[in-house]
């Protein structure tokens, strides 16, 4: 059995502090590439060069088609083509978005892949020419976040107005993570991690992984992945922000008030097999706040979390005990 130890390292990028494998025949292969923003990171075990080629190509393709900041990309097409027509799309793009619909619909618009007119079109997340937004533009963009008219008929989409941008950055690189691990598993890999930033796939043996604290860089929790395939990822208020005002406006904003959710520092949400909904939910429960979000994991118990609050006390779940093991916490906790 290969025995995997990664660390989670302030949701901007996810480091494979040892992998150490039982199996001397099957010798690891790391790479890391500069991918969708951030650091993407493939490691896996019995496969070759070619195989780890193939997932970072995978990445870059999704890139490509998804960058609400690439204005090339499909979703930039279809952003620069809001209330005049539908675009054509790639399947893939056409599956994320259903993706992305179907847990705006779950979680009421929480979660709402046409947030861009906000987090691009005002707040400027991700651009070096980040700015502060004037009220009145948040309040304008507010009324553009709508899911219900982000309309998909076959392989076309269309924005119903003038103004309206998907964002997927709030799915986009779990999905990413995902049709990734497809990729090497189809080649025949049968062991392995993809990362991209706070979201990543352990596939195969199981995984030692370590919660790092944001403020420093110690360890806040470990565990061991009990599963085959397991997807976690992190959402948290220190990855992006911009000031207004002298108030700090991270990138995790709530689309009903167009301002940032802040009744947690982070939340790490573990799920059985699926990367992509482990993104999206992430986002979503974190800017739910507390009190809706514990709610909406007790309709959901296939969700595991484990949450840092402001207070530096933590929580995690009955679900999330149940998909790890060797769980330490180094913090107050609760269950």
């Amino acid at each position: 059995m290969r025995y995997l130890k990664i660390y989670i390292l302030a949701l901007v990028i996810i480091t494979f502090i040892s992998c150490v494998s039982s199996s001397p025949n099957l010798e690891p292969i790391e790479r890391v590439q500069y991918q969708m923003g951030t650091y993407a990171r493939v490691l896996i075990y019995g496969g070759n060069d070619r195989d780890v080629d193939a997932a970072f190509a995978k990445i870059k393709e999704l890139d490509n088609l998804l960058s609400g900041y690439n204005p090339k990309s499909e979703i930039s097409e279809i952003n620069n083509m809001a209330g005049e027509r539908a675009v054509r799309v790639n399947p893939q793009v056409i599956q994320i978005l259903q993706i992305a619909k179907t847990i705006a619909t779950e979680t009421d618009g929480v979660f709402d892949p046409t947030i861009g007119a906000l987090t691009i079109g005002v707040y400027r997340f991700g651009r070096e020419s980040e700015v502060e937004p004037d009220i009145a533009d948040i309040d304008k963009a507010k009324s553009l976040v709508n899911y219900n008219d982000l309309v998909i008929e076959g392989d076309n989409v269309y924005l119903k107005n003038k103004g309206m941008m998907i964002d997927l950055g709030a799915i986009g690189k779990g999905y990413a993570v995902e049709q990734a691990v497809s990729v090497l598993k189809a080649r025949g890999v049968k062991t392995g991690v993809v990362s991209l930033s706070g979201d990543l796939k352990v596939f195969g043996d199981e995984a030692e992984i370590a919660i790092t604290n944001p403020e420093n860089k110690g360890a806040i929790a470990t565990f061991t992945t009990k599963t085959e395939d397991l997807a976690i990822s992190t959402s948290g208020s220190y990855e992006r922000s911009v000031t207004i005002d002298g108030d700090v406006y991270h990138h995790l904003i709530v689309p009903e008030s167009g301002k940032p959710g802040n009744d947690f520092i982070s939340l790490t949400v573990v799920l059985e097999d699926s990367s992509t909904l482990a993104d999206a939910y992430a986002t979503a429960l974190f800017i739910m706040g507390r009190d809706k979000a514990l709610e909406f994991l007790d309709n959901h118990r296939e969700i595991g979390v484990f949450i840092v609050f402001p207070d530096k006390n933590t929580y995690y779940n009955e679900t999330f005990s149940d998909l790890v093991t060797n769980l330490h916490v180094l913090a107050n906790s609760s269950q």
